[in-house]
């Protein structure tokens, strides 16, 4: 079947735009072709270029199919000032039993890697994003600094929760469920994401955008790394011992369900 006939002309119809892509070209005449590529992140599935053609006296039509923008698959390092991951097929449901790998290295070693979330659907408890430090997928012993005010929602927001919650905590990213996760950020230049689903259902996925930033430009962790549950410190912009607050025995309460 030929696609994009056109009938009484020399002229091919309109062939689109891919969505998340871009088409090179304008003219559609008999003889001409043009060119399609895909955004960052996203793979182009189908012909790089198609030209109009006869294909009867009395009609012209495409060569092939407009092309499709599909999220790059899995297992993919990544390195620059900045880009875009997807789940497989997002925006459309990911598949079944995936197994996705992405490891993100910084330009500049002095840079950390920010992670930030626009969309996120996933089977809650089967479906999983753990995001980890560092270059090594699956270490447990790194940390990360998340937001808080997310982990604090629900609770009674005085004046002070409200300015605590502007901090950061070190949390061991396990990601699952449909509420998008605030911003996380590597202590280091390097950031590994692992995207695990189960047999049964999928949903759409995520998008999300990483970036360097400097390492400084973060606050200093509530808690230093590797530290034991043992005690409960809040430290300042300065790196200065703060007062035992509230938000102090809530990340106590943390702890106890990310160790």
């Amino acid at each position: 079947t030929q696609v994009g006939v056109s009938q009484g002309h020399n002229l091919c119809p309109d062939p689109g735009i891919p969505e998340r892509g871009k088409r090179i070209g304008n003219d559609f005449r008999l003889g001409s072709s043009i060119q399609f590529t895909c955004n960052e992140g996203y793979d182009l599935q189908g012909s790089k270029s198609i030209t109009c053609k006869r294909v009867s006296d009395i009609m012209v039509a495409w060569s092939d199919h407009r092309p499709v923008c599909r999220a790059r698959m899995c297992d993919t390092y990544l390195r620059g000032p900045s880009g875009v991951i997807t789940s497989p097929n997002y925006p459309v449901q990911y598949d079944n039993n995936a197994y996705c790998v992405w490891v993100i290295t910084a330009l500049n070693p002095a840079k950390v890697i920010k992670l930030t979330f626009e969309e996120f659907e996933l089977e809650r408890g089967y479906d999983t994003l753990t995001v980890g430090d560092g270059g090594q997928v699956g270490e447990q012993k790194s940390v990360l600094y998340v937001s808080l005010s997310k982990l604090l929602s629900g609770q009674k927001r005085s004046r002070e929760w409200v300015e605590t919650s502007r901090e950061t905590i070190p949390f061991a990213a396990g990601l699952t469920g449909t509420t998008v996760p605030d911003l996380i950020v590597s202590t280091q230049p390097q950031m590994w994401l692992l995207f695990q689903t189960d047999s049964v259902s999928n949903l759409l996925g995520f998008k999300a955008t990483y970036e360097g930033n400097p390492g400084s430009s973060f606050p200093n962790p509530l808690f230093p790394k590797d530290q034991g549950p043992a005690e409960c410190r809040d430290w300042g912009e300065k790196g200065a011992p703060l007062k035992k607050s509230k938000l102090c025995s809530v990340l106590a309460k943390i702890r106890e369900f990310y160790p």
